[in-house]
């Protein structure tokens, strides 16, 4: 316990530890006529309207005034039943509480609370204990005996009661809304028909017309389609073979012994003895004989002239010709001036043509499934696939190297498209219904249950001038026509066997099973909208 003092008023912190005689002898030593006191969070021995009787009877005797420095609502009751000023700080204005509300705990007395003869009996009782010489011993054993709690005075809290009153009342109101949900609001009734079906067989060649409209009739539907670009790559091992050695080459000498001369063009083809080709390298003259006194037979001198010429073929084959060349237009011979050299063999692997038609079909291969699977995430629920539509069209595809180029490695590139079409089920369902209904025209007393959609199968696919056509087959359900909503309506109220009995009654259905619920309910709501009927279709 701290003090601090000035002339007029003196403030003492007081301890958790601090007993009823310690504070008291303090207010007694203070010199100050006005004492500020200031307790502890948890108020300790000041948490009873005895202790706080004793301290302001304390102060009085000495001619000092209290004040109690707290924000705590038990406090300051107690405060107020004992006529000690209250203030929340030091700066404030200090107060009497006149209005005191209840603490909420058994262990504080409230002496206020206590009956007028009780009330005398302790300050008589505290009286008479000061007139007694008194020691801090005394003193506290004292203030222990009146502060322990007695089981005869304990008052009831009227917050405890209010608030299991407003329980109790929340508690029966929650009963009653859940008895009339449970009368008037909970019931259900399920009917569960099983009725016999017939199969009908559909068999429709549907047109997908993306710029149609639809028409169940004649099966034109307005197909959704779904196409994703991208580049495709694919590396190919290069087969083809090319012979790129040297061709030999050498020299012809023609020998004209016509009275004309001719012309030998380029490109003119001689054979040596040995079977090998060469052609001239260029368009040569071969001037006509001449007469002469000095050449024999008949005096004529042949004309002569030379021309290059290089092997068709290209090798080592080629070298070493010599001698006469046949092939040599009329009144011409030709014959090897030299042997031939300079031919050389060599065979270098290039792209060939078969080549790049190969790693054309590689590209349509390439990421099939992976593809397609990112296509059918772009269809709604909506919508059946036709997986038979899916293809790959491949654009131009660029070789590198090109064909004919010596390579042992090349690559293909092209943009490939990916396409998938689908069509609405709603839609597909009018289509099937048209056809089931084209079957069983002029029976009024059968009905389609299921339109054959969900395990629809398609065939046949192919693209047209106007789209594209499918052909599709589907199994179709055909049953007792019941209207469903008349039904519900001549079930309300009714019990499970007389449901039962009113339904079988009715042709095609084979079995009947009623469930009500929750537990408590015993027959069907007397409100249609809460009678569910459900079909389980046998097949004869």
């Amino acid at each position: 316990m701290t003090t601090e003092s000035d002339p007029k008023k003196d403030v003492i912190y007081l301890d958790i530890e601090d007993d009823i005689t310690a504070i008291i002898d303090k207010v007694k030593s203070s010199k100050s006529s006005i004492i500020a006191l200031v307790p502890p969070k948890r108020v300790g021995v000041l948490q009873s309207t005895v202790s706080l009787q004793l301290l302001q009877r304390a102060a009085k005797s000495s001619s000092k005034r209290l004040v109690l420095i707290t924000s705590n609502q038990p406090l300051m009751s107690l405060a107020g039943a004992a006529q000690i000023p209250v203030a929340k700080n030091l700066q404030s204005k200090p107060e009497v509480i006149t209005t005191i509300s209840n603490t909420g705990t058994e262990e504080v007395i409230n002496g206020s609370d206590l009956s007028i003869g009780e009330l005398n009996k302790t300050v008589a009782s505290i009286e008479s204990d000061e007139k007694k010489p008194k020691t801090p011993e005394s003193l506290a054993a004292a203030v222990a005996a009146r502060n322990k709690p007695k089981k005869g005075i304990a008052v009831p809290s009227f917050d405890t009661f209010r608030k299991k009153l407003f329980i109790g009342i929340g508690i029966g109101i929650l009963f009653l809304l859940f008895l009339i949900w449970a009368i008037f609001f909970a019931g259900k009734a399920t009917v569960s028909i099983t009725a016999n079906t017939n199969i009908a067989n559909v068999d429709k060649t549907l047109q997908l017309r993306p710029d149609g409209k639809l028409d169940a009739k004649q099966g034109v539907v307005k197909p959704q389609v779904k196409e994703i670009k991208k580049a495709a790559t694919t590396n190919f091992t290069p087969t083809g073979k090319k012979d790129v050695g040297e061709k030999a080459s050498g020299t012809i000498r023609f020998s004209n012994s016509s009275r004309s001369s001719v012309e030998v063009p380029a490109g003119t083809v001689l054979a040596s003895s040995s079977g090998n080709e060469y052609a001239t390298d260029s368009s040569v003259t071969v001037p006509a004989a001449t007469l002469s006194f000095d050449c024999q037979p008949a005096n004529l001198c042949p004309g002569s002239a030379s021309s290059a010429v290089t092997a068709v073929k290209s090798g080592a084959n080629s070298n070493g010709a010599t001698g006469t060349a046949s092939g040599a237009p009329d009144g011409l011979s030709a014959s090897f001036t030299s042997p031939t050299s300079g031919g050389t063999d060599k065979t270098v692997t290039v792209v060939s043509q078969a080549d790049v038609d190969k790693a054309k079909d590689q590209l349509k291969e390439q990421k099939v499934d992976a593809v397609k699977a990112e296509l059918r995430k772009e269809f709604d629920e909506g919508v059946v696939i036709i997986n038979e539509s899916y293809t790959v069209s491949p654009g131009e595809p660029t070789s590198s190297p090109g064909v004919d180029q010596e390579a042992t490695t090349a690559k293909l590139t092209a943009e490939t498209t990916y396409r998938l079409v689908g069509v609405s089920r709603s839609d597909l369902k009018r289509v099937f219904d048209a056809e089931t209904k084209s079957q069983i025209a002029g029976e009024k007393e059968q009905k389609i249950y299921e339109s054959g959609d969900k395990d629809v199968r398609f065939s046949q696919f192919e693209s047209t001038e106007s789209g594209f056509s499918v052909k599709a087959q589907a199994t179709a359900q055909i049953g007792p026509n019941i209207n469903e909503d008349q039904l519900s309506q001549q079930l309300v109220g009714k019990r499970a066997g007389e449901i039962q009995q009113e339904i079988e009654a009715i042709q095609g259905v084979e079995d009947v099973e009623t469930t009500f619920s929750p537990f408590w309910v015993t027959k069907a709501p007397d409100q249609s909208e809460k009678i569910v009927i459900k079909f389980k279709l046998k097949n004869d």
